[in-house]
């Protein structure tokens, strides 16, 4: 009497649910290490800001100069004032560590200047002498009530680090477009900067 023995071995509907069990994992991990590195790319750059803040407004003070910078959607620029011209001068690739910055991909930023919402350009605009300004940039202008004598419009920053040791109050929030929580930069006018992690 022969007994049939089945062959070791998997059938195909084993070894595709295995395949679709492992393709939900990868997935599940690949999601939540892209979070937690947008989260740590937030942290990051918000712990620069306040480093290059800190930095502008000693400079401002030592060299008796002021300073500014202006936030874009997806990036941020310091400038100088220069008294002989009358106008903000945009700091460039030269001026480390005062070098134009983009923020971490895939990252929302909010920009709050003495507790007004400011809208963000996407692209930093492009302001020639014969013409008139944006909206965008008359918005970003009316939420700077302050003005240095013979000030002209062109480059105007947002944020304004004074030699005399003032700086403009503002708020800026980065988080992750996932959705995930982010994280605040206070700055007082005073200067005292604090970070503010968003709750879980």
């Amino acid at each position: 009497m022969t007994s049939s023995m089945r062959s070791p071995g998997f059938t195909l509907l084993e070894v595709l649910v295995v395949m679709f069990i492992i393709g939900v994992i990868t997935a599940m991990a690949t999601l939540s290490l892209g979070v937690a590195s947008s989260r740590k790319g937030s942290e990051k750059e918000i712990q620069r800001i306040q480093d290059l803040l800190a930095l502008a407004s000693e400079e401002a003070v030592l060299r008796g100069r002021e300073f500014g910078i202006t936030f874009y959607a997806k990036e941020y620029q310091f400038s100088a004032y220069d008294p002989t011209e009358g106008r903000w001068i945009p700091l460039g690739d030269e001026a480390e560590p005062f070098v134009p910055r983009a923020f971490p991909p895939e990252t929302i930023v909010d920009l709050e200047i003495e507790n007004r919402i400011v809208k963000l350009a996407s692209e930093k605009p492009v302001v020639r002498k014969e013409e008139e300004p944006s909206e965008e940039a008359e918005e970003a202008v009316k939420a700077m009530p302050r003005q240095l004598p013979s000030e002209k419009y062109e480059n105007r920053p947002q944020v304004f680090m004074m030699s005399s040791g003032d700086i403009t109050p503002f708020s800026i929030h980065l988080r992750p477009s996932t959705g995930s929580p982010g994280i605040s930069l206070h700055v007082a006018e005073s200067g005292n900067i604090q970070q503010v992690r968003d709750e879980h």
